[in-house]
């Protein structure tokens, strides 16, 4: 009985839902060539952690390109892959 439980229960459990992936991913926007650009990437668990790496890649386009980069922000993931909020 315990086992057949625990194979419903894997059966409904996505990885984000169960915590096993990552709640954030880092959002940064920067100007090329005219353009916006915006890369979403990551799969990170902790708000901190992916601030540490939005900043970071943030901060390594305006090393290469001053004033290139203009936004970062990290996004808190729903369960089906969308995306509930922004955060800084």
């Amino acid at each position: 009985m315990m086992k057949k439980a625990a194979l419903l229960l894997a059966a409904m459990c996505s990885l984000t839902a169960c915590g096993l992936g990552g709640n954030y991913a880092s959002e940064v926007g920067w100007r090329e060539g005219g353009k916006e650009r915006w890369n979403i990437s990551g799969d990170f668990s902790s708000l901190d952690e992916c601030r540490t790496a939005a900043i970071s890649e943030y901060n390594s386009i305006n090393a290469r390109n001053p004033g290139q980069a203009f936004s970062w922000a990290c996004l808190k993931k729903n369960s089906d892959g969308s995306y509930a909020s922004r955060h800084r």
